[in-house]
């Protein structure tokens, strides 16, 4: 079976699966499983042909089979098919439970068919073509939401996204007679076209200050939609930026040096404004637009290694940002998940309302504290390894031989230093108000039982995160073939195994020390109650996430002011209106309807 005949019958798979689901939309949890099973199934497949893609190194351009659609399988857009095939095959496997919630609502017909579209959107062979995905996969994400105030908000800032990608291909289209990006490629785009497309795929991707919809949706949105926004959505919008970036093959230096601004700035911001939510979706989105920057730090490092010719620099920049890209999805779909498994168990998304989950949920336990470890790029966990990488890449600037690279490669480095400090707080916010301490509520001592299915996903991608950060030294090298130019100088004194030893040992140090020097100190002593000055403890007494996160708060006082223009409301005419959620809904689902009939019509 070639590869786009493999493509091909995953797209076909989670169609048909969506179909399916819609069909036994009445019987809940019968949609649920055959939405489960047959995204999870179409997702295997997309996995295996990334991976196929990745190790043989070339690109395969053809056509879908049942309709006149474009494909183009390259070795950057199968790092986005693994990153997709496996988070949206756990996300599906997890779905197939959700539904067993009674105020859960079916949703197997747009999440397979959002799948379905971010397939086909990174392997689109046209520009033209990526646009019209995109626009299926936001449509799909606001039905996920719901047209409440975060569905309206997405809708009207979808719809200028699209507008300005509908923009550049008719710039590119009067300039270059073509959107095909194989023709593409032997043009490097004008600057209002890339600003464009940076702008519109910015508005997905959630750059700061294009990111107001970001918290809403996620916040609002079920657990397995949230984890599909920030896994999949979001990056396929990082996706259009690097692949209209690298249309050319020698873009100007200062679209890399922009980049790298936005994602310095995104890092910063979204990181901050995480550590002051309480709402763990809203926190997790926050932090979602934090590693967007990251990853966007990554990419610049390396557009500007590509406009300067320094293969060096740009191998460290794109390789850290996409292994970054694929860890990011890893481990913030644990987070997600095992958000909605407290949601599932207590009905609460407020950590304040949590505490003492550890006892009563241990295994969601543990998987939450591997991934908000991995979130704070501790060693040996996946997210330490690519922003490793971009930390080398940021040196690197320092010794490109420009001025201005020069001079912003340090600054990078220690704005990349505070967003991690500002990462670590927010780890031990999360899991020492809700896992640790006294429970606050009635629901959060005797939670609901969370199903096995949904507790073995979020265990699964816990180990994913560990797997992703030991086999760093193995994996890491695969990505060489998605970057656009030979790697001659990417190898390495150390052997994989040894650094892989080492990533190991760097967490167990601690202890081996506490074991080598502990001499004859007094055994552990049996526990009782907790000594608070002579009065009865408390669940009041424990630290509340609020007055962990005050410190910060006072410091950055200045710059939390700045939400009021940086996520402004809309103020456009009627918005508030009671009917506007309707009018929206109603909309949505007739474009939606035209997109979807306009594809299939091609191929009559």
């Amino acid at each position: 079976m070639t590869l786009l005949s493999l493509l091909a019958g995953a797209v076909t798979v989670l169609v048909c699966a969506a179909a399916l689901a819609y069909l036994f939309t009445p019987h809940k949890v019968l949609s649920g499983w055959l939405a489960g099973l047959g995204g999870a199934a179409g997702c295997v497949m997309v996995a295996l042909c990334g991976v196929l893609a990745l190790l043989r190194a070339e690109s395969i351009a053809g056509m879908f089979p049942l309709i006149r659609y474009g494909l183009l399988i390259t070795p950057l857009s199968a790092v986005w098919l693994i990153t997709l095939g496996i988070c949206g095959g756990f996300i599906c496997l997890y779905n197939i439970h959700w539904h067993r919630h009674e105020a859960v609502n079916a949703n197997g017909l747009l999440i397979n068919l959002l799948l379905a579209a971010a397939v086909c959107a990174v392997c689109a062979a046209n520009f033209g073509a990526l646009v019209v995905m995109i626009e299926i996969m936001a449509l799909c994400a606001v039905f996920l939401t719901g047209c409440g105030e975060s569905g309206k908000l997405w809708f009207a800032m979808g719809r200028v996204g699209t507008l300005l990608l509908v923009i550049a291909c008719w710039l590119a289209w009067q300039r270059y007679h073509t959107l095909d990006f194989i023709a593409l490629n032997a043009h490097t785009p004008g600057s209002d076209i890339w600003l464009l497309g940076v702008c519109g795929f910015g508005l997905l991707a959630g750059i700061i200050p294009l990111h107001a919809w970001v918290a809403q949706a996620h916040a609002n949105a079920p657990a397995p939609a949230a984890a599909l926004f920030s896994a999949l959505v979001m990056k396929v919008g990082l996706f259009g930026i690097l692949s209209l970036s690298l249309l050319g093959g020698q873009p100007p230096l200062w679209w890399g040096g922009l980049l790298l601004v936005f994602g310095c700035f995104t890092a910063f911001v979204g990181g901050l404004y995480a550590l002051m939510e309480h709402n763990i979706q809203r926190l997790l989105a926050y932090h979602t637009l934090e590693n967007i920057g990251i990853i966007l730090l990554g990419l610049g490092a390396g557009i500007c290694g590509l406009a300067l010719r320094q293969p060096v620099l740009m191998a460290l920049g794109l390789t850290g940002g996409l292994y970054h890209l694929f860890n990011h999805s890893l481990f913030k779909s644990t987070l997600f998940l095992g958000a909605g498994a407290l949601w599932f168990g207590t009905g609460f998304r407020d950590i304040e309302k949590l505490g003492g989950m550890g006892k009563t949920m241990p295994v969601i336990s543990l998987a939450m504290l591997v991934g908000l470890m991995a979130m704070a790029a501790l060693p040996p966990l996946n997210g330490f390894a690519g922003e490793w990488v971009i930390y080398q890449s940021f040196f690197r600037l320092s010794a490109s031989g420009t001025f201005v690279l020069q001079l912003l490669g340090p600054l990078l480095a220690v704005g990349l230093a505070v967003t991690g400090a500002l990462a670590v707080m927010c780890m031990a916010k999360v899991y020492g108000v809700t896992f640790l301490g006294a429970p606050r509520s009635t629901q959060a001592q005797q939670p609901r039982a969370v199903p096995w299915l949904m507790t073995g996903s979020v265990a699964a991608l816990a180990l994913c995160c560990v797997a992703g950060g030991v086999a760093s030294p193995w994996l890491m090298p695969l990505l060489f073939a998605a970057v656009p130019l030979p790697l001659h100088t990417a190898s390495t004194v150390v052997s994989p195994p040894m650094i892989a030893l080492l990533l190991i040992a760097t967490p167990l140090l601690p202890l081996l020390m506490l074991l080598l020097f502990k001499g004859d100190r007094l055994p552990a002593r049996r526990r009782g109650s907790a000594w608070v000055c002579g009065y009865g403890h408390e669940e009041a007494m424990v630290i509340t996430a609020h007055g962990f996160a005050m410190p910060v708060k006072a410091a950055f006082a200045p710059l939390l002011k700045m939400r009021k223009w940086l996520e402004p409301q809309l103020r456009i005419p009627g918005l508030q209106a009671q009917a506007a959620p309707v009018l929206f809904r109603r909309l949505a689902l007739i474009e939606l309807a035209v997109l979807v009939v306009v594809v299939i019509s091609r191929g009559a």
